[in-house]
């Protein structure tokens, strides 16, 4: 372990970190000093002339032969080391390869578990104090806004923590494994290439985690540079909408103009329509009056034509009628004929006028029905204009509902890459661990007592530590009290427990915290209750 580790690993636990550039030092200093103690440790003991173990195992059988041992009984590679400081091996043996080889195997698994527990401890450290504390998304931020870069960094992220959590379980596997192979250590010698394997993928486990940490921290360190390019694309990206919205106003504004010029020409229109048509109707009337004059002057001259016609009968035949009769009948047929000809010229005047009254009717109704196709038409235009602003209007407030999801966006990404980059996001992290260190963890280690401790939990609350100090008569008084509330309301002595545990916090305030209840704990003999809450809420590590 190098000398600094564990005071700049005590530094950085007591106080937050001023930047995050000393984080990614501290996690990039980690990982290259274990890599660089898994290399020293590989070049020290894999990387020399090949060993025969079955030639070692049988050098440990003649060394137990000299010694009056028994090999199987020969436990670990400590028991062999310790008896070479005690018996003697002659010289002749002792400067042989196989007895080299043997110290060596020996040397190399007292290396090993002295050297792997601890940098496994220091990587697993560094990764639930360090970077899972401080390379993080920040994706709750986002608060549902699709946020491109921030939801693929922390799916990155999980993506890390499986590969990571994959890669410490398969070498807590191995190590538990190379646990059971240890001894007996004539067994062990035996299947040294194996065990060798095994210890040599060990070593390539830690030195992956470690590549995997660093990676991490790489991309955590190039995080805010991503959400800056994401800023700077959707920055011009809501240009170009807004380009898209002036135009669609152009557009809109013209369609506007030729609606309103639609809408005076249409009016203009169903006037002059209007116009037409009662003229139109007018002259429909007068040539239905024409026609009906023609008509009754037809009549007219029907009815003289047979009276003329009659009168020219009579005065053929002179016979029948006297000649008083026949001046008369001549008198009649000459007044007969005059209105004859009155009648035949006023017909021709109505004829030509019905000629002229036609002639304008067909010229009015054509015009009527030019000017009604071409109101039609502009109602139309004017529809589709209409319809077309409808669509415009819709599509500017599809740009506009695009352009505030970019400012959200953008204002979510500035907001992340704020909190990413800024040493107090670094230290309000490190009060919120410290806060549930002290509140969260020590919540949960009361309800873990409470379910354990039975009715001890009123010897235990006597000698919990209240500050300021609280005396023994009012602490027998709040027993009595937890006790006779219990008592009412039918509370199970877990509850009570808990209850008691929560005045304590109640009372002690921030000067609680969970070395004090397990002091309390081993005061009270309850050593086994005291371990597990010490090791389940103080030491416990992330991956056991």
């Amino acid at each position: 372990m190098p000398p600094n580790y564990q005071d700049r690993n005590h530094v950085i636990g007591l106080r937050a970190p001023s930047s995050r550039e000393t984080e990614y030092k501290f996690i990039s200093d980690t990982v290259n000093d274990i890599c660089m103690e898994i290399k020293a440790y590989a070049k020290e003991h894999f990387s020399k002339r090949k060993i025969n173990y079955e030639a070692c195992a049988n050098c440990l059988r003649e060394l137990c032969k000299k010694w009056n041992w028994q090999p199987s009984k020969t436990e670990t590679w400590k028991d062999l080391l310790e008896k070479t400081k005690v018996r003697n091996v002659d010289n002749g043996m002792k400067d042989s390869e196989d007895v080299k080889d043997l110290v060596g195997l020996c040397e190399r698994s007292r290396v090993f578990e002295s050297l792997i527990p601890q940098l496994r401890e220091r990587l697993v450290n560094c990764l639930k104090e360090h970077v899972h504390k401080y390379c993080v998304s920040f994706v709750e931020e986002a608060e549902g806004v699709d946020a491109r870069p921030v939801h693929e960094y922390e799916e990155a992220i999980r993506s890390y923590q499986k590969d990571i959590n994959i890669k410490v379980d398969s070498m807590n596997a191995d190590i538990l494994k190379y646990g059971e192979l240890k001894t007996p250590l004539e067994k062990f010698v035996e299947d040294g290439a194996s065990v060798g394997t095994l210890m040599e993928e060990i070593c390539i486990q830690i030195v992956e985690i470690s590549h995997v940490l660093k990676t991490w921290a790489s991309d955590d360190a190039a995080y805010p540079d991503k959400l800056e390019q994401e800023v700077f694309f959707n920055n011009s990206y809501k240009e170009k909408l807004h380009e898209d919205v002036v135009k669609l106003h152009k557009r809109s504004s013209s369609l506007s103009k030729s609606l309103e010029r639609k809408q005076k020409l249409t009016s203009k229109l169903e006037k002059e329509y209007l116009v037409y048509r009662r003229e139109k109707m007018k002259l429909k009337n007068s040539l239905q009056t024409v026609c009906g004059k023609i008509e009754k002057f037809q009549r007219q001259i029907d009815n003289i034509n047979g009276e003329i016609e009659d009168a020219k009968e009579m005065l053929t035949n002179k016979r029948m009628i006297t000649p008083r009769q026949q001046v008369d009948m001549q008198l009649k047929l000459h007044s007969d004929l005059k209105e004859y000809e009155r009648l035949f010229e006023r017909i021709e005047v109505m004829e030509r006028q019905k000629m002229r009254l036609e002639r304008d009717l067909k010229e009015i109704s054509d015009r009527t029905y030019e000017l009604k196709v071409e109101v039609i038409t502009n109602r139309h235009d004017q529809e589709e204009i209409n319809q077309s602003l409808v669509g415009m209007d819709l599509e500017e407030k599809s740009l506009r509902d695009r352009i505030d999801a970019i400012d959200r966006k953008t204002n979510v990404i500035k907001n992340i890459r704020v909190l990413k980059v800024s040493p107090e996001t670094l230290r309000k992290l490190h009060r919120r661990r410290r806060e549930y260190q002290q509140h969260g963890q020590l919540n949960e280690a009361c309800h873990f007592v409470a379910q354990f401790i039975g009715d001890d939990w009123k010897k235990l609350y006597i000698k919990l530590p209240f500050v300021p100090v609280r005396d023994n008569s009012k602490l027998k008084h709040d027993v009595e009290i937890i006790d006779m509330i219990a008592g009412r309301r039918d509370k199970t002595i877990p509850e009570q427990a808990l209850k008691s545990l929560e005045k304590w916090r109640v009372f002690s305030r921030r000067h609680a915290d969970i070395s004090q209840l397990v002091r309390s704990l081993r005061q009270l003999n309850k050593l086994e209750l005291a371990q597990k809450v010490e090791t389940k809420f103080v030491n416990a590590s992330a991956y056991g």
